[in-house]
């Protein structure tokens, strides 16, 4: 327990460019004219932040407030902008077009990268950018010697479940 604890706080520690430099040898021929980058939530512009909220909401508010859990902004605020959130941003003149949040975490007593939230925006859904995030998330997750990729998804959300299971290989 003590050794994966320790992982953890060294992936932790790591910085945004450290992080990005394992992805240095990923293909993004696919990305060639978008911009991609990994920071903390605490790096991010109130632009950017203002920007994750919305595409946030647009995907996923509807889908809150109809479960069990509901929809409290503040929290999700709060979860989304945590000092120990990390984020990968696919961003085009400075316009997100998609994000993953994820934190490296213990889960069930495993090292794991957990993903929050992976967020396309409709427009680009269906074009490999969540597929590819989800790529560099698991070098990211091998290279910080994480166990795995590890998320959560309403049952409800079919079109997530679908996406994870038979483009990604999540069980």
């Amino acid at each position: 327990m003590r050794k994966n604890q320790k992982l953890i706080d060294q992936a932790n520690k790591l910085s945004s460019s450290e992080l990005y430099d394992f992805l240095r040898d990923f293909n993004l021929n696919k990305l060639n004219n978008y911009q991609v980058e990994i920071c903390h939530a605490t790096q991010l512009s109130n632009e950017y932040q203002k920007q994750i909220i919305e595409l946030f909401e647009i995907n996923m508010k509807q889908l809150y407030e109809q479960s069990a859990f509901g929809y409290n902004y503040d929290e999700k605020r709060d979860e989304l902008f945590s000092n120990q959130s990390r984020y990968l941003i696919i961003s085009l003149a400075n316009s997100v077009l998609g994000f993953a949040h994820f934190r490296f975490d213990m889960d069930f007593g495993k090292r794991v990268l957990y993903l929050y939230e992976l967020q396309v925006n409709m427009k680009y859904q269906g074009q490999g950018f969540g597929q590819s995030m989800i790529e560099q998330l698991k070098i990211l997750c091998q290279k910080t010697q994480m166990s795995k990729v590890v998320l959560t998804v309403h049952k409800v959300n079919t079109k997530a479940i679908d996406f994870y299971m038979k483009k990604c290989q999540f069980e």
